[in-house]
């Protein structure tokens, strides 16, 4: 203890922690997503367990609601890297490529999907969130998708549960000032079924809600 002061024993009591790595950003595309498929669905079971998806923390399942993005060539992962870890990731594909929830909602509402790119959600383990990764993960996607042309909407789905849910977490906040300051707004237009995973009827159901914008509004 001879010569440490507060401020080094700090310091070293906080060497090695996640929010003190260099973290690396890689995009891969196309056939490559077929080869992270799987880390990302298992990083996606652990993370997805959490307020409000509350997934099962079945890999098997996540990676077949992945499975279009590895079957489509314009698709894009968005990985954060610490050093051979993937702790991150967030996908995107078109929507013609993709026959969930979303294809659906567009097509009983007359729209074309080849207009709209999908950001098919993204996850980041908790130590190291706060490092504006979020913004990265919009941004590389939406300017992959302005890259191949062709889209005028970008679009996601939000899983919502009720604010009177026993499982909400003392302090939960929902993530919608983030998605209005990138640009999104809900979209009533394109109405949602319930959200992928079991549910359990003790509790209120959740909801799935679009949020869209125009891809032209670049940041």
């Amino acid at each position: 203890m001879s010569g440490m002061t507060p401020l080094t024993e700090s310091r070293s009591r906080h060497d090695g922690h996640p929010s003190q790595r260099a973290l690396e950003v890689r995009c891969v595309t196309g056939s490559a997503v077929a080869a992270v498929l799987h880390d990302i669905a298992r990083l996606r079971a652990v993370v997805l367990q959490a307020w409000p998806d509350l997934h099962d923390g079945d890999a098997s399942a996540e990676r077949a609601r992945l499975e279009p993005c590895a079957r489509a060539w314009r698709s894009i992962a968005v990985l954060v890297m610490d050093g051979d870890q993937i702790v991150g990731a967030a996908l995107g594909l078109p929507l013609e490529d993709d026959h969930g929830a979303i294809r659906q909602a567009f097509d009983l509402a007359g729209r074309d999907a080849a207009t709209a790119f999908v950001l098919a959600g993204s996850v980041l383990l908790p130590a190291y969130r706060g490092r504006q990764l979020g913004h990265r993960f919009f941004s590389e996607r939406e300017n992959h998708a302005r890259s191949l042309g062709g889209f005028e909407t970008t679009v996601f789905a939000s899983t919502e549960r009720d604010d009177i849910d026993p499982r909400r977490p003392p302090f939960g906040r929902s993530n919608e000032a983030f998605w209005r300051r990138r640009g999104y707004t809900r979209s009533l237009a394109l109405p949602l079924g319930p959200p992928a995973g079991p549910e359990s009827g003790e509790f209120p159901p959740a909801r799935q809600v679009a949020w869209t914008r125009p891809l032209e509004r670049g940041y």
